[in-house]
């Protein structure tokens, strides 16, 4: 696996229960996985029932990868039924928020609190 330069951590509070946020983003992620941009390298889910929360994290080789994925994707119905059962609420960058990731950002009807400033100290990915 390539080193991502740009992972993201979501934080989702569940509006339904935690059996149909999994319906809704296995749904997803074997859309982004068949259909999706290529630069999305990992498109990991987990969810918390008692919490009522949900966290992604994805990485993605660059932010061009950033962009591109959510211009495909945010159109699909399986995103559409993902923001049906789940409000994004958070959304950490590990890595660069660049000017342009601002702008798509800033043009977008996204409501969460956006964390960024974390720049990559050290570290490795085993493949």
């Amino acid at each position: 696996m390539p080193f991502p330069s740009l992972t993201i951590l979501n934080l989702y509070r569940l509006t339904l229960g935690a059996s149909e946020f999994t319906r809704a983003i296995t749904a997803l992620s074997k859309r982004v996985e068949r259909e999706g941009h290529p630069g999305v390298l990992g498109y990991r889910f987990f969810v918390n029932g008692h919490e009522k929360t949900a966290r992604a994290v994805v990485d993605y080789r660059d932010a061009n990868a950033w962009i591109g994925h959510h211009d495909i994707a945010m159109a699909w119905p399986e995103m559409k039924a993902l923001h049906s059962v789940a409000s994004l609420t958070d959304v950490t960058f590990l890595g660069d928020l660049t000017p342009e990731i601002q702008d798509w950002i800033d043009r977008s009807s996204l409501k969460a609190r956006v964390h960024s400033g974390n720049r990559f100290a050290a570290g490795f990915v085993r493949s």
